[in-house]
């Protein structure tokens, strides 16, 4: 276990390397996804699967093992090999009852809240989406929607400013939350308030905005580890199988110019389900 001062210098140098909210990838990445402190697996992967890496977000929370993945991915980023994204659950609105500020309590002690603030501020300058070789866009939740139900395009994420500790902004909010849905159009999501479902006519227009053909993704629990919707417009890959994923059977994808998904043990093509109703 790292020390205090050794995890503190870690999430400063992160925060040096800030990119911006939304970052351009070139290259073939090993994109994964949500795993909530389910270190066997991000070892699994490290040692099965080349890097560079795609962290999509969701390192703390509901696994015992939230500090060791989010400090081991950070260290990947520090070193050049991993790109790493923002979840929902990289926020104080889920640590507090999640486990991750209990888990630092119980591992780091007394200073388990100093530490916390550190990651806090850490946690608020990570990407909240990445375009890799212009086609495939990366991010947590989903496709944020505009007041007037369109689609918010990649320009306006990057220009999001302010205080994204406990994300404000409707749109930096929503990329963060929103799921896909077997839908034409929209709906509130079961979620929360601020939140939404978006259908294959939203995906449709995202993609003719951006000229790209995915959104990978990852947010939503599947137990077979991914699903895809709206035609192939959309992936979801999950990879955690600690705490209340133990039935899961996690995956990772291979990004370069399209999505190809894999099981990340076994490493045999993954049949993922199409359209599933995860509500």
């Amino acid at each position: 276990m790292a020390s205090v001062d050794d995890i503190v210098d870690l999430l400063a140098r992160v925060r040096e390397r800030s990119r911006g909210l939304l970052i351009n990838l070139e290259g073939k990445y090993t994109a994964v996804g949500d795993l909530h402190g389910d270190l066997a697996t991000l070892e699994l992967v490290l040692k099965e699967w080349e890097g560079p890496y795609l962290f999509l977000g969701d390192y703390v929370d509901r696994g015992d093992k939230g500090l060791e993945v989010v400090t081991t991915v950070f260290q990947l980023y520090l070193e050049g090999k991993a790109a790493v994204l923002r979840g929902n659950h990289e926020s104080p609105i889920m640590n507090i009852e999640g486990g991750f500020l209990d888990e630092l309590c119980e591992k780091l002690g007394r200073k388990c809240g100093y530490v916390y603030k550190e990651f806090e501020k850490t946690f608020a300058t990570l990407p909240l989406a990445a375009v890799v070789n212009r086609k495939i866009v990366a991010l947590h939740g989903g496709i944020p929607l505009r007041e007037d139900m369109t689609p918010a395009t990649l320009a306006e994420l990057e220009k999001i400013e302010g205080d994204l500790t406990a994300p404000q902004n409707p749109l930096a909010f929503q990329t963060l939350w929103n799921d896909p849905c077997p839908c034409d159009k929209y709906s509130p999501s079961p979620r929360g308030p601020g939140i939404w479902l978006f259908g294959r006519d939203v995906t449709r227009e995202f993609h003719k905005l951006h000229n790209t053909a995915v959104v990978i993704r990852g947010h939503t629990y599947v137990p077979q580890g991914c699903a895809v919707h709206h035609g192939g417009g959309v992936v979801t890959v999950f990879s955690s199988s600690a705490g209340p994923y133990q039935k899961t059977k996690p995956k990772v994808a291979l990004v370069k110019n399209g999505v190809e998904v894999y099981d990340a043990a076994t490493k045999n093509s993954a049949k993922c389900p199409e359209d599933v109703d995860v509500f």
